[in-house]
């Protein structure tokens, strides 16, 4: 799935893939997130993925960079 159009050509599988591996999400990854939800665009892999995300950052595992 692609989002912002022309602003970006990352997909949210790209975007779960280095979160995961880089520890962090950006303010990027952020908005990307939440126009994915807005839309109604998320798959229920997606919806797993973001699941999972919620659940790192809760516990710490990932960092909130701006």
């Amino acid at each position: 799935m692609n989002l912002l159009g022309d602003i970006s050509q990352i997909t949210l599988e790209e975007m779960f893939a280095n979160i995961f591996t880089v520890q962090a999400i950006t303010r990027a990854d952020r908005y990307r997130m939440k126009l994915a939800i807005l839309d109604n665009k998320l798959t229920e892999e997606h919806l797993q993925a973001l699941d999972r995300l919620l659940y790192a950052a809760k516990r710490g595992r990932l960092k909130l960079i701006d």
